[in-house]
């Protein structure tokens, strides 16, 4: 009995050793998508130059502003389309690398608040940047990541918030009412054309509302 009783506790430890191993390996795993997400977002700076529509004639001043934006194809970058609207320059720069590259503007979809950009520049994409997957609506309750870089920063960050609400919302851009998806955390001036992540996938844009 003694034998058998201490048989079932070796295996016991054994079994927790390895359930303790699988979890290890899955946070790496985690880990590792998580690092190749953060290598995919991307800065946006813009430089714009607004109509004057009180004085059509002339056109106001020159300024500028930052958004974020994401790999979604091989040579292909996701962001806000009002984050580069009335551009007149737009240059990106990847995470963890201080060179800002001139970007061209693809498309744009001012309803959907979505632009496509890419880089001529082949140095770019020699830091071989993912593209990211795309995964379903949210549900309630489901545990989300926003990646970007908000306003006066450099560093990119992450916040993470609970879906609290998925219907119909106004986009600010153009006053469109189309799907949206609410969360309970703060997202920075910024980070609008970052992607909102759920388990290594991107399920969202973030971008403003009006409601």
């Amino acid at each position: 009995d003694d034998d058998d009783d201490a048989d079932g506790a070796d295996g016991a430890d054994a079994d927790a050793a390895q359930n303790t191993m699988k979890h290890n390996h899955t946070e790496q795993q985690s880990k590792q998508l998580f690092k190749t997400i953060l290598k995919s977002v991307v800065k946006i700076y813009c430089t714009y130059t607004e109509p004057h529509f009180a004085l059509p004639w002339q056109m106001k001043r020159q300024d500028s502003s930052t958004s974020s934006g994401f790999i979604v194809q091989p040579k292909r970058i996701m962001g806000n389309a009002h984050g580069i609207a009335f551009h007149s320059v737009v240059r990106v720069r990847r995470h963890g690398c201080s060179k800002k590259f001139i970007a061209r503007v693809l498309h744009v979809g001012h309803e959907c608040d979505l632009c496509l950009l890419t880089v001529d520049d082949p140095e770019f994409w020699t830091d071989y940047l993912n593209p990211l997957p795309l995964g379903e609506v949210p549900q309630l309750q489901d545990a989300i990541n926003v990646v970007g870089y908000p306003t006066g920063g450099d560093n990119v960050s992450v916040s993470q918030g609970i879906v609290s609400r998925v219907g119909v919302g106004k986009y600010s851009h153009t006053d469109q009412p189309l799907l949206a998806v609410q969360i309970d955390a703060a997202i920075n001036a910024g980070n609008s054309g970052g992607p909102a992540v759920k388990s290594n996938k991107v399920v969202g844009v973030a971008f403003e509302t009006l409601d």
